[in-house]
């Protein structure tokens, strides 16, 4: 006879699959509370869903952090993207890469602070519009993922924000089969990527002018 155990962890796991993303998210948050956790963790738990949480967590983050910090969170975003358009099923983290924790506190904290527009966002993803949610649409969701987080890569304002809420949306595309909202951020993608590279290129002219100005650079 299996233990306890055992079966807690299979409801969970079944648990965290049938619910949506967003009450799933914060069923493990609470269930973590006064730990500190790694990413993998989470990543584990989500099973066929985990590439849609990665995007739309990493995708928050790098939307709220600072700049700066914000930067950070386009690396594994970079990451999950390579690996899903290789064809991996479920997103993972190399040991050597998971070696941060989390406050679980902190995530739910900050997932809290957004809770009303991600309950919106969820109310409205659903299962639909099937013949944009095979696989070959999830690899190109996939590099636009890519190029967003490598807009989100140069430290700037306006260059984290858009890209990390459309990366967001394809996470809950993802995550709910949700065609139509793939479709939908899709198009909040360019106009993300246009904005962001637009306010990284104009980053990085005033960082060349400040150089050029200061007389860093040899004439």
């Amino acid at each position: 006879m299996r233990d306890n155990a055992d079966m807690t962890a299979d409801t969970t796991r079944h648990d965290t699959v049938t619910k949506p993303l967003l009450d799933s998210l914060l069923d493990n948050l609470e269930q973590q509370k006064g730990r500190e956790i790694h990413a993998g963790e989470l990543l584990e738990v989500m099973g066929h869903r985990g590439f849609g949480f990665a995007y739309v967590l990493f995708g928050i983050l790098a939307a709220a952090l600072p700049t700066g910090l914000c930067s950070l969170m386009a690396l594994p975003i970079i990451l999950f993207a390579m690996q899903q358009l290789f064809g991996r099923t479920r997103p993972s983290l190399p040991a050597r890469f998971d070696n941060k924790r989390y406050s679980a506190d902190a995530l739910l904290a900050g997932i809290q602070r957004r809770r009303n527009w991600l309950v919106w966002l969820e109310r409205f993803a659903k299962p639909r519009w099937k013949i944009m949610t095979h696989d070959i649409v999830y690899r190109l969701a996939a590099l636009c993922c890519l190029v967003l987080a490598l807009v989100i890569l140069v430290p700037g304002p306006f260059t984290n924000i858009p890209p990390g809420v459309a990366i967001a949306l394809f996470g809950f595309a993802m995550a709910e089969h949700d065609g139509l909202l793939l479709l939908l951020a899709f198009g909040v993608g360019v106009i993300a990527f246009i904005i962001g590279l637009s306010a990284a290129i104009t980053a990085l002219l005033l960082i060349w002018t400040w150089i050029h100005n200061s007389g860093l650079m040899p004439v």
